[in-house]
Parts: C-alpha cells; structure tokens; sequence
C-alpha cells in the first residue's frame, strides 16, 4: 500500500502512538512510519468532562507534545475512550480495576469512541472522531476473573481491559460500526484523511 501514497509524505509522518494493536494494523497495510510515544499523563488533560470529546482532547494533548519536539513534521495521533453511565473509563493498572470494569459491562451495552488528530507545528490539520458501539453477552463472573488473571499484562494496556482481536472476543455479543475502531484507529477515515494532506 505504500505506493499509494507519496514517499516524502511518508517521511514526513510521525505516529504518536505507544499501541501494539495499532502498529501491527499500519505494518499489515505496508506502510512504515516513525513512531514516537507521546508521554503524557491522559487523567490530568485540561477539559475532560465525561463526554465523547475527551477521546479528542487526549489526543490534541499528544499531537501537542510531540509537535514541539518535531518541527515541520505531520504528527498523527490517536486515542481511544470508553462512555459508560456518564464517565470516561481509563486503563486500569490493577487487576481489581480490570475486573470490576469487565463486570460493569457484563450483559450490557457501551460506547467506544477513537480519535485522530493531525497536526503539524503545533497546528491542526485534520480530526476525526469515531464512535462503535459494543454490546457485551452475559459471561460468568468466574470466566471474567479467569480472563483477567490470565491476560492482565495485556489488557492493562487496553482501555475497558479486552482486545477485541484476542481473546477478550469471548466477551462481546455485537458490535455496530467499525472493528478497527475498537483496536484504536478508524482506517478509512485515516487512509482518506493521510491522501488528503
């Protein structure tokens, strides 16, 4: 896939992105970037307010700090949110957290939103925000406790603690709209966003 796109926009490019899952969905697409981490502390971003714009706000505090590192460069980034009864759920990094999250969804429905923003000094270029809903089956109390102790290392790094593309599948009943959303980058909108610029 990367002859669809200009070799000097790719150069160009930085992806702030710590996610496996996101680097394994770019390097099935063929196309190499940079990658930088964008060290940031999610919790403490001016502005969140237990809404579905907090997935854009974390990810314009990212753009943001890797913008003032790289000069001329186009800085893409991504993050991902869970809205459920009115809160932003985080990461956990306990396996308590994990499993009290995963029980709360238990037989229920939630909201997942990821968010791109493209930036370039400091500027933004581009956003989008996507939105998927998931609808999680009824699944026993001790199959969830199992499933955390077993995967913690993994899905600590996952907000809602399941991957979608593993065996937090086990979980979900329905979804409604994009997969790819839920692994954290919405790839069409970011393949037309990345051709327009």
């Amino acid at each position: 896939m990367n002859n669809s796109f200009n070799p000097q926009l790719i150069k160009q490019v930085i992806i702030g992105t710590k996610s496996q899952s996101r680097k394994k969905i770019f390097k099935s697409m063929n196309i190499r970037f940079q990658y930088r981490s964008p060290n940031i502390n999610e919790k403490k971003v001016k502005g969140l307010n237990d809404d579905k714009y907090d997935a854009l706000k974390i990810a314009k505090a990212k753009a943001e700090y890797l913008s003032k590192k790289y000069k001329n460069k186009i800085i893409v980034t991504f993050d991902t949110t869970i809205l459920f009864r009115g809160k932003t759920i985080y990461k956990c990094g306990t396996t308590e957290c994990c499993k009290k999250a995963l029980k709360s969804f238990n037989n229920k429905s939630h909201d997942l939103y990821t968010a791109m923003i493209f930036m370039i000094n400091n500027n933004i270029i581009k956003s989008n925000l996507t939105k998927t809903k998931i609808i999680f089956k009824n699944t026993n109390v001790k199959d969830i406790n199992n499933y955390v102790e077993k995967n913690f290392k993994e899905v600590s790094k996952a907000v809602g603690c399941y991957n979608i593309e593993g065996k937090g599948r086990i979980f979900f009943k329905d979804i409604y709209d994009s997969y790819f959303n839920i692994i954290g980058i919405d790839v069409i909108n970011f393949l037309k966003a990345l051709k327009s610029t």
